[in-house]
């Protein structure tokens, strides 16, 4: 196999310990069985980390990949991965944004950070020279000062990504964030970097990236970019971004208040007005590399007691579930000054969300007192308490440093009455609610998925008919007789379905591409047919999907290598107990035995055993990997 475009094929591997740099070449069979980025990432880390070891050793190694589409004209590849052991458990810890592809301009496909430094550093990454920097007049000041910094001592052309306080002080849901708004945000990495003393990372790239089959390449980008154009979304997502779906989410009544005891329909809208969004506090479009949505957003607080706070914000919708709907924060104002606080402490906001509401139910049963929460009166909908509860997490102060070691390590802080509200999966927060739409897969994947929630975005997020669903089946180029397994009269399989919507969706995140579901709409045999023309490798589309079955199974056996069971896979007690109303309407607490049956199935359709949701022997052996 000749890698004859799209790859570097360079690993750039940096120890902090030893202060030693070395490159090497990209193993192609790992091009082979996984593709790229977090497919390469997580084969890479199965090799390079040791089952049980604690996340915060030096032993940890942080791994970032750039798929072959990365660094291409090809609209929306720009997403790149960081792999590690997670900071919440010690199962696979990935996490992705669209800014990080400077790293393939500068020659590498992937990096590889181990070990630790012996004091605060930051890395500057330019072509192939590597320089320590010292950052020990760096350390302890938040992410925007510190990228300011860095980006002093180098040069704006850099892409900077840092930690704040929180990733500094070992908080377990702390992120990275380039650019100050583009975060790898979720399990935790951003802790692991900190308990390496590295602050950040600088990379500039000056050189190309070539393509195997120019004239079909071009070929393809305009059909891509003509696609594009002619969407009946495109201007409405780059206007809205994930805010495209506030109304139709909020009349389905998936968003939940209250750390899940209840939910809120339209009255969302009046909360959250999106004109007043658009004219009173987006200042302007942001776009990842490589897109032409541009569906992130800057935004400019223009009046009030917030005004002159400014940022950048990647998911928009994020910050209304996070601050607005878990937390009852209410207005633009108030949860724009939430996110900016989180984003200068390096946290993210989803965690953040759900754990500040998660102590605010405690408070409000007795579970918490003033006296253990230094005073604060945790009340519902004060967003002076959650920006000051996100940097007493920050900084690990009082009521803060319990909450910093995150949903897995509260019950030996709290006691078990914290296990029973904490809504969770392999720690990570729950994002929806099972009870008011099991049938998602996004919904339904939160519990299957080997890192807790991650987007598994397809047409099924809201209802469907079972003809819709068949007729999508098919257009992402199902088989037939998986078809005939998810879809029947009455209605639709959703483990069956989410196996499915998981490999297609990772198909793109291997590649490098976005996922939203604008680039959803494409057609699925489009993405091998740009692969075989960027890199000179004959795929089919039926080749992808087995990669990307490649990448599940060795996640999977990942997570089972560490001690993952059945059990990790399920969800919160709350679900399975208490009843919740949205819209006046009771909706009842899930079956267990038909959520048991639904995991069962959703093993089957993975090929793995139905019991256990072991991948078979000879799959694995199949890809070089030994359980």
């Amino acid at each position: 196999m000749e890698l004859a475009g799209g790859y570097t094929g360079q690993i750039l591997k940096i120890n902090l310990t030893e202060r030693t740099v070395r490159t090497d070449p990209l193993p192609k069979e790992l091009v082979k069985n996984f593709l790229g980025g977090a497919g390469i990432n997580t084969a890479l880390a199965y090799e390079l980390l040791s089952p049980g070891d604690d996340p915060f050793s030096p032993e940890n190694h942080l791994i970032f990949g750039a798929g072959p589409m990365v660094g291409t004209m090809v609209p929306g590849a720009g997403k790149c991965n960081l792999t590690g052991r997670s900071a919440n458990k010690r199962f696979i810890g990935t996490s992705g944004h669209g800014l990080f592809g400077m790293l393939k301009f500068a020659g590498y496909d992937h990096l590889i950070i181990t070990g630790k430094s012996d004091s605060p550093i930051y890395l500057k990454i330019e072509d192939d020279k590597v320089s320590f920097c010292p950052a020990d007049h760096i350390w302890g000041k938040d992410v925007f000062d510190s990228t300011d910094i860095i980006l002093e001592e180098t040069n704006d052309d850099f892409h900077v990504t840092c930690i704040g306080p929180a990733g500094e002080n070992l908080v377990r849901d702390a992120g990275l964030i380039t650019n100050k708004y583009a975060a790898f945000a979720r399990t935790g990495m951003g802790a692991v970097m900190g308990s390496k003393n590295l602050k950040g990372i600088a990379i500039l790239g000056s050189r190309s990236l070539g393509v195997a089959d120019r004239l079909k390449f071009l070929k393809v980008v305009k059909q891509l970019y003509r696609g594009l154009s002619a969407h009946p979304n495109l201007l409405d997502w780059r206007k809205f971004g994930t805010l495209i779906s506030l109304e139709t989410f909020a009349k389905m009544g998936v968003y939940a208040t209250k750390n899940y005891q209840s939910a809120i329909d339209e009255e969302l809208l009046n909360i959250f007005p999106l004109d007043r969004f658009v004219s009173e506090v987006k200042e302007g479009d942001v776009a990842c590399l490589s897109c032409p949505v541009g569906c992130k957003h800057h935004l400019r607080l223009k009046k009030g007691k917030f005004a002159g706070t400014s940022l950048s914000v990647s998911c928009m919708n994020s910050v209304i579930q996070s601050f607005g709907t878990f937390c009852l924060v209410e207005g633009w104002e108030e949860v724009v000054k939430c996110a900016e606080t989180a984003a200068r402490m390096g946290l993210d906001f989803m965690s953040l969300g759900n754990l500040v509401s998660f102590v605010m139910e405690l408070y409000q049963r007795g579970v918490l007192t003033k006296d253990q929460t230094d005073g604060l009166e945790l009340k519902w909908g004060d967003g002076e308490v959650v920006r000051e509860l996100a940097r007493k997490i920050a900084f690990r102060e009082g009521i803060g440093d319990i909450l910093a070691d995150g949903f897995l390590g509260l019950p030996a802080r709290l006691g078990d009455q914290a296990n029973k509200y904490a809504m969770q999966a392999k720690g990570l927060g729950i994002i929806y609610d099972p009870r008011v739409r099991l049938t998602s897969t996004e919904i339904f994947s939160q519990f299957t998925n080997v890192r807790g929630h991650s987007s598994n975005v397809s047409i099924a997020m809201v209802p469907r008919t079972p003809d819709q669903i068949r007729r999508y089946c098919t257009r992402i180029g199902l088989p037939d007789e998986a078809i005939s397994r998810i879809v029947g009269e009455e209605g639709y399989n959703v483990a069956r379905l989410s196996k499915w919507t998981e490999d297609v969706t990772s198909v793109m995140e291997l590649l490098g591409i976005c996922q939203f579901p604008i680039y959803q709409r494409m057609p699925f045999k489009i993405w091998a047919e740009l692969y075989t023309a960027v890199t000179g490798i004959e795929v089919t589309t039926n080749d992808l999907i087995k990669i990307s079955e490649n990448f599940w199974d060795l996640k999977r056996a990942f997570n089972l290598r560490e001690g993952a069971t059945r059990n990790d896979d399920t969800c919160p007690e709350r679900f399975f107990t208490e009843s919740i109303s949205v819209k006046g309407e009771d909706l009842p607490p899930l079956k267990r035995e038909y959520f048991s049956e639904l995991l069962s199935d959703y093993y089957d359709e993975r090929g793995w055993d139905r019991t256990t949701g072991k991948p078979p022997k000879e799959k694995l052996e199949r890809i070089g990997i030994r359980l």
